[in-house]
């Protein structure tokens, strides 16, 4: 196997990966409801802590990609992750620096609240050690976007990495019924990866040559059609869907289906429920929380229903996936994503290429503080 997974769980990026015709990825897990699934849908999976990986014996590797786990960062967690966040950025160069990286990760998991928040430094391990890799493709949730550009940084500047990317996607960008963002790290030795046609939310580059860290203005369009819930789902006009039965919260508790659902998450999305039809009748289904994401109808999630849950939505909806590792091994990926929301929504992609405004993007870019004009200058002119 020439490409990685770590942390590969139930099979977005390897999903992603097959779209695109990528060389079979070999996945290390270690949840085994989740190497059920994978296993039962094609995709390769070996149960194991990636913790225990040596990179020095990873000759064969060619690209590397990385899911840490998120709860810690999440905003639907506990956040203990945001509160560790400096110790984690202060463990990067001495990871980069060591000779002994087991030392220091085992000593940086000692020091965070949770363990499970020093498994992104696994990502910059694998990175830097294993001997032939060309590129690394890693994501994870929005507050992680600093972290990963400490990483994007250490690999450009001390580690002979042509070009590194951190991007913030969004999924119904890429016609999913899901709004989930994630934030994806990459990296390649080969030159720069062909980001041509991805609608990003947030760009942010640190190449090996030519200028320091750059900030790029978001690009607004996407080629892809936009894909509420309910005509994902098949559902009629006007459902709303509740989302936290009778309790209440300022955001309230219901949404309507007739646009993207609301990102999904493992303890969250498996209390949905049609109000047309009730919490018993109306109660969201793995199959079509999985068909949110992009995953096939008849994916095999395996485990009790609130493990099928947990592994929908630890996922990269493959749609996004398949994006970014096309743009990143420059492969053709446009094709393979209007198949999937074929398959999956049945959707007809037009002979006239149709571009749509992201939604809830502003109509203008962000201005660049750094750029406008001086008082002084403002009166010169």
């Amino acid at each position: 196997m020439t490409v990685l997974e770590g942390f590969a769980g139930a099979g977005g990026l390897s999903e992603g990966a097959r779209m695109i015709g990528l060389a079979p990825t070999l996945g290390y897990e270690i949840n085994t409801d989740a190497c059920r699934t994978a296993r039962a849908a094609g995709h390769a999976r070996v149960q194991a802590d990636v913790r225990a990986l040596d990179p020095a014996r990873l000759a064969d590797a060619e690209g590397w990609i990385s899911g840490p786990p998120c709860p810690t960062y999440a905003a639907s967690g506990k956040r203990t992750g945001r509160t560790d966040y400096a110790t984690i950025l202060a463990a990067v160069p001495r990871l980069a620096d060591t000779r002994h990286p087991r030392r220091t990760l085992d000593r940086v998991a000692a020091e965070v609240a949770d363990p499970r928040t020093a498994l992104v430094l696994q990502t910059l391990d694998l990175a830097l050690d294993a001997p032939n890799l060309r590129w690394l493709v890693a994501e994870q949730v929005p507050a992680v976007a600093g972290i990963w550009q400490e990483f994007a940084a250490e690999l450009a500047a001390c580690h002979r990495w042509d070009a590194c990317t951190v991007l913030t996607l969004r999924a119904d960008d890429f016609g999913a019924a899901t709004r989930r963002t994630r934030v994806f790290l990459i990296a390649t030795r080969d030159g720069a990866p062909d980001l041509t046609g991805l609608p990003y939310r947030a760009r942010w580059d640190c190449n090996r040559f030519g200028p320091g860290p750059t900030d790029r203005p978001f690009n607004p369009l996407t080629p892809f059609p936009l894909t509420s819930m309910a005509a994902a789902l098949g559902w009629p006009p006007g459902v709303r869907v509740n989302t936290r039965g009778n309790r209440r919260t300022p955001g309230g508790n219901e949404f309507p289906a007739d646009r993207p659902a609301l990102s999904l998450t493992g303890n969250g999305a498996r209390t949905w429920y049609r109000t047309d039809l009730g919490p018993v009748a109306g109660r969201l289904t793995d199959r079509q929380a999985g068909r949110l994401q992009t995953f096939p109808p008849g994916y095999p999630w395996h485990g009790s229903r609130s493990s099928r849950f947990q592994r929908i939505a630890d996922a990269v909806p493959p749609v996004m996936a398949a994006a970014v590792l096309g743009a990143v091994t420059r492969r053709p990926w446009q094709s393979a994503v209007w198949q999937r929301l074929a398959e999956v929504y049945g959707h007809t992609r037009p002979a006239t290429p149709h571009i749509r405004p992201c939604l809830d993007m502003p109509s203008t870019p962000q201005l660049d503080l750094f750029t406008l004009p001086t008082l002084a200058e403002g009166r010169a002119a």
